[in-house]
C-alpha cells in the first residue's frame, strides 16, 4: 500500500471508492469535483490516498477555515473502502491528517461539517463504524443537528397574495440580480459573516438562486438555495433582520426557493442542518429526514510543529 498525494487524475478512482462506501452519500462526478477541487480552500497537501493494486481504497481531506485566531480544522473526508477497514489504513490517515492540519496553527477539528462548503453537516449514526471510529481516536460529540426534507409534489408554493400585503407594509421582494450583490455582502457582514462565502455563489447561477425582502431599499431578509450541492434540490440559507421579523417574511422567501428548486425538476428538496424545525413543518410541509452528530477534538498549543514525511508526490 501507498500513500500519496490526491492527483486530478484520480476523479473516476475517487468517485468509485466514494460511492461504494458512502451508501447514504452517493455523489455524481459534478458533486464530487464540488467538493473537493472546487472547494475554496481546498490545498493538494491536505489532500492524500491509499493506493493499492492500482485502485484508490483509501482518501482524507482536510480544510481549514477562518483566520487567526479563530481557525478550525475539519476532516472533510476520511473513506476506507470496506475490505480494507480495521488494518490500519484510516488510523494513519487521519493521524497524518492531524499533523498537517496542526502545521497550519490549528487546535480545533471537527468533522464533515465543512461550511461554506459541505457534503454533509456532521457525522450521520447510521455510518456505525465511522462513529466508533472517531471516538476512539479522541473526538467528543458536542450537538447534533438535522436535515429536513419537503416534498415538493404537494403544492405550487404560490406566494403572489402574501407578497400583496407585505407591499401594504412596506415591504417588497424580488428575485436578487447582480446588482445587488455588494448590498448583501453588507448585509450578511452585519448578521451573518459566516454566510458570505456560500450566499455568494448564488449569483454566479442563472437566474439568481436568491431572494431578497426590500424596506425603503434596504435589504432586510434573504433566502437562498443551489449554494451548496449544486444540483441536488440544496435550500439555504436564510435569515431576516431581526427588526423585520414576524411579518411572514420568512416563509415567502422560503416558498418562493422552493419554487425554483421544483421547477428545476427535483421532487424533493433538502433543508439542511435546521434550527427551527417548526417554522419549515409550518411553511413547507418539511420534516426530519436525517440526523448528524456533530464531533470535534481540541488540542493543547505547543512550541512548534514536527516534522511530516513519509508521503510521496
Amino acid at each position: 500500500m501507498k500513500v500519496r498525494l490526491l492527483r486530478d487524475t484520480d476523479v473516476e478512482l475517487l468517485l468509485s471508492l466514494m460511492n461504494r462506501t458512502l451508501r447514504y452519500d452517493q455523489l455524481t462526478p459534478e458533486l464530487l469535483e464540488e467538493k473537493v477541487w472546487d472547494d475554496c480552500d481546498f490545498s493538494n497537501n491536505l489532500a492524500l490516498v491509499v493506493e493499492h493494486d492500482k485502485r484508490v481504497i483509501a482518501f482524507v481531506m482536510g480544510v481549514v477555515r477562518g483566520t487567526a485566531p479563530q481557525r478550525i480544522g475539519y476532516i472533510k473526508f476520511l473513506v476506507v473502502d470496506e475490505r480494507y477497514q480495521r488494518k490500519g489504513a484510516g488510523t494513519r490517515l487521519l493521524q497524518e491528517m492531524e499533523k498537517r492540519l496542526r502545521a497550519q496553527g490549528v487546535q480545533v477539528l471537527r468533522i464533515l461539517e465543512s461550511t461554506p462548503n459541505y457534503l454533509v453537516p456532521g457525522l450521520d449514526p447510521r455510518y456505525t463504524r465511522a462513529m466508533i471510529f472517531f471516538e476512539k481516536n479522541g473526538y467528543q460529540r458536542f450537538g447534533e443537528t438535522w436535515n429536513l426534507d419537503a416534498d415538493l409534489s404537494r403544492e405550487k408554493f404560490s406566494t403572489r397574495e402574501a407578497e400583496k400585503a407585505l407591499v401594504a407594509k412596506g415591504v417588497d421582494i424580488r428575485r436578487a440580480t447582480a446588482s445587488d450583490a455588494d448590498a448583501m455582502r453588507d448585509f450578511l457582514a452585519q448578521h451573518w459573516p459566516a454566510w458570505i462565502g456560500e450566499v455568494s455563489q448564488s449569483f454566479k447561477n442563472r437566474p439568481v438562486s436568491l431572494h431578497l425582502a426590500f424596506r425603503d431599499s434596504r435589504v432586510i431578509a434573504f433566502s437562498a438555495h443551489n449554494c451548496n450541492n449544486f444540483n441536488t434540490g440544496w435550500f439555504g440559507p436564510m435569515g431576516t433582520d431581526p427588526a423585520a421579523r414576524k411579518l411572514g417574511i420568512g416563509g415567502i422567501l422560503l416558498r418562493r426557493c422552493l419554487a425554483d428548486i421544483k421547477n428545476a425538476g427535483h421532487r424533493f428538496a433538502t433543508i439542511p442542518w435546521v434550527g427551527p424545525i417548526a417554522f419549515y413543518l409550518r411553511y413547507a410541509g418539511a420534516e426530519v429526514s436525517r440526523v448528524f452528530y456533530r464531533y470535534e477534538k481540541r488540542f493543547e498549543a505547543e512550541a512548534g510543529e514536527a516534522r511530516i514525511d513519509g508521503v510521496s508526490s
